[in-house]
């Protein structure tokens, strides 16, 4: 292997193909449903219907290790990973479109 291809990052290589949060490959959807509510409105309600949702995510990110070093510097007892992954992604649908 070269020495110059040897070193790239995965920010180099990424800045040679479009981004996935750009919106491509997916297609774009109509819009936010307006039948659902946004997220600060429904996580602020006491009384709260929850489904699961399973996921796995790359161990190289470390986000178990992370979410935990940010509870003990923020001296939280609890923190609702629930509740933080519902507001991700449903600024990540509604950003393209549902």
């Amino acid at each position: 292997m070269r020495d110059d291809v040897r070193g790239l990052s995965y920010e180099q290589d990424a800045r040679a193909q479009p981004a996935a949060s750009e919106g491509t490959p997916w297609a774009h959807g109509p819009g936010r449903p307006t039948n659902i509510p946004e997220a600060a409105v429904v996580l602020n309600q006491r009384i709260i219907t929850r489904e699961s949702l399973d996921s796995s995510v790359p161990a190289a990110l470390k986000l178990k290790k992370r979410i935990k070093r940010f509870a003990l510097d923020n001296e939280l007892d609890h923190l609702p990973i629930g509740d933080i992954v519902s507001v991700a992604l449903d600024e990540w649908l509604t950003t393209r479109g549902f």
